[in-house]
């Protein structure tokens, strides 16, 4: 479904965009009831619902459940609802980046498609400009197609990842990442291939013992640590060639803010003695988020409304409850990892450089 004519060839973008899931929900039988829609509830239950989806996907869900709910006459009308809502839905939670690399993406996309895709024509005749409401059913109507590719980022990024997973070499990994799991997944289903794993474990992080449990399943030899051995596994295991990460956001200067501690083993990997040792960041394409740091590390100049642990303003002073609420959780905190430490971002589209998230939000988000 390409928003400038069936003619034309989809961007990846676009194609990412049609891969994410609609999907029935509580929120239609509340709309049947006479309930009024709202956005933040309708997120929340599909997070809550599948934990396969991600923060990005749940927000470009809940925004096409709004298209449903919305009786816009024109198309002005409903886009100023989308942006209303999608700040109520931002406003919602401590850390709105992964959410808005979602929700910014569905929104580019809902403006090109309201400027005029086409439909076929008859027999030979030109294709037609579709009408607003046939350019709004015609979003609601393709939810099959979304269902079908929901998956799909996933499968081509693990198909990519799996080739930098070398035989009688030794992955470190660390957050519990769906996508790292895949990745090493698909690379021990090749026969070819004999590695081992070492997980970076925290008692905060409980995906992480989902990660590991998945992974010694399926028969891999998978050794845990805790965070504080990283310097001295990765200065003593010289078999270990591969640092791999998922993340929650892709900035589009190519740094990521991950949950905490990803900054800090990305900087290890680049200086501890012990071999060679690269690091790769695992991430769909509809994380990149259109903002750029421009205070390292201050991930609360971006909008992470999370305690700043730079300064000593709550040395021996409880926060207020009041203001806990909005503030990031301390196992959901995150950090920011520069460009210069990442080797390569592992996305659907293929393995790219951190300098090239730049083309790919100019080009096609």
């Amino acid at each position: 479904m390409s928003a400038d004519g069936p003619s034309k060839p989809l961007s990846p973008a676009e194609a990412t965009t049609q891969q994410l899931p609609i999907r029935t929900n509580s929120t239609s039988s509340q709309r049947q009831n006479g309930a009024s829609f709202d956005i933040v509830r309708t997120y929340r239950e599909l997070l809550n619902s599948d934990r396969d989806l991600t923060m990005g996907v749940a927000a470009i869900e809940s925004l096409i459940e709004l298209l449903a709910a919305t009786p816009s006459s024109t198309a002005m009308e409903l886009v100023e609802t989308v942006k209303k809502e999608k700040a109520n839905l931002l406003a919602s939670t401590p850390n709105p980046l992964p959410l808005l690399a979602g929700a910014d993406l569905f929104e580019q996309y809902l403006l090109r498609s309201l400027r005029g895709p086409t439909a076929p024509g008859t027999g030979t005749g030109p294709n037609r400009v579709l009408s607003f409401d046939e350019t709004r059913q015609h979003l609601l109507d393709n939810r099959d197609l979304f269902a079908q590719r929901a998956k799909a980022d996933r499968d081509s990024i693990a198909k990519w990842g799996s080739r930098y997973v070398s035989d009688g070499r030794i992955v470190l990994t660390a957050g519990g990442s769906r996508t790292v799991t895949k990745i090493l997944l698909l690379a021990a289903a090749d026969q070819s291939k004999h590695f081992k794993v070492i997980y970076i474990t925290d008692d905060r992080n409980k995906r992480s013992e989902v990660a590991v449990a998945e992974l010694r399943d399926a028969g891999l030899e998978v050794e845990t640590i805790s965070p504080h051995k990283a310097a001295y596994v990765l200065g003593n295991q010289k078999r270990i060639n591969l640092v791999l990460v998922g993340t929650e956001v892709v900035m589009q200067n190519g740094g990521i803010i991950s949950g905490m501690g990803t900054a800090q083993l990305a900087h290890l990997t680049k200086t501890v003695k012990g071999g060679i040792k690269r690091f790769y960041v695992a991430a769909e394409t509809h994380k990149i988020c259109r903002k750029t740091p421009i205070a390292y590390p201050m991930v609360n100049r971006v909008g992470v409304n999370q305690k700043d642990i730079s300064k000593f303003d709550n040395i021996g002073v409880d926060l207020d409850p009041d203001a806990v609420g909005r503030l990031v959780a301390e196992q959901d905190e995150v950090d920011y990892t520069d460009p210069e430490l990442i080797d390569g971002i592992i996305t659907e589209q293929g393995v790219k450089m951190a300098s090239q998230i730049w083309e790919m939000v100019d080009d096609y988000i």
